[in-house]
């Protein structure tokens, strides 16, 4: 059976799609972009968009007792894969995952995006 996941603590659905959905033991979560709960922009800094969609994706998965730790697959669009861009998303997303063990695999992409330059989706593994 799946389950719909939604929160107060990140944006809503701008279209017919769930936030999260959670099926057997894993977390599916739609992505999250660099948009605050009340859905503003939350500036044009890449480590700014980078730290509110890992902080959208991390309050998903809470909702189900699950963390950042139980990612095991994370697909990231960039607007911009110039040298720094790349690097200021990575010195962001690395210290979201400093503590975790086993990092989740990744994909990163450029992606036209329409209102942010970052995009995160996620796939965690609860036991």
């Amino acid at each position: 059976m799946k389950e719909i996941i939604q929160t107060v603590n990140a944006p809503k659905p701008s279209g017919p799609y769930s936030q999260g959905v959670k099926k057997d033991s894993f977390i599916f979560v739609s992505g999250q972009d660099g948009v605050k709960v009340n859905d503003e922009a939350v500036g044009v800094s890449i480590a700014v968009q980078t730290a509110a969609s890992l902080d959208n994706i991390k309050n998903i998965l809470a909702e189900k007792n699950a963390s950042l730790a139980d990612l095991v697959y994370v697909t990231c669009h960039l607007s911009d894969l110039n040298e720094e861009t790349v690097k200021e998303f990575n010195q962001t997303y690395e210290s979201y995952f400093a503590d975790v063990e086993v990092k989740p695999a990744r994909i990163t992409v450029g992606s036209q995006l329409l209102e942010t330059d970052v995009e995160i989706t996620a796939i965690a593994s609860v036991d």
